[in-house]
């Protein structure tokens, strides 16, 4: 099984939740959720500790929230262009 840092989980989790938005716009992702996706096992504190450094970027949408033992949001408007100018990033590298 592989390990993970902390910050590749947040760029995964910070993927994955534009994937889950593209499907349901309106809906809050459960991150316990998204996360089981994953090919490597998350720490819970991670799921808050994701949540708090997502905010602190301004990548969640204000309807975003944690409840006890999970988080639950779906990205702003800058998280989505965070995603496609790291997106154009790596197609500039090819």
């Amino acid at each position: 099984m592989e390990t993970a840092t902390f910050d590749r989980f947040v760029d995964d989790l910070r993927f994955a939740l534009s994937v889950a938005d593209s499907i349901s716009p309106s809906e809050l992702h459960s991150f316990k959720r998204l996360a089981s996706g994953f090919d490597y096992p998350v720490p819970d504190q991670w799921i808050t500790e994701a949540f708090e450094e997502l905010e602190a970027e301004g990548h969640l949408h204000a309807a975003s929230g944690q409840t006890f033992g999970d988080s639950h949001g779906r990205l702003s408007a800058d998280g989505r262009l965070y995603l496609r100018l790291m997106q154009d990033d790596d197609s500039d590298e090819d």
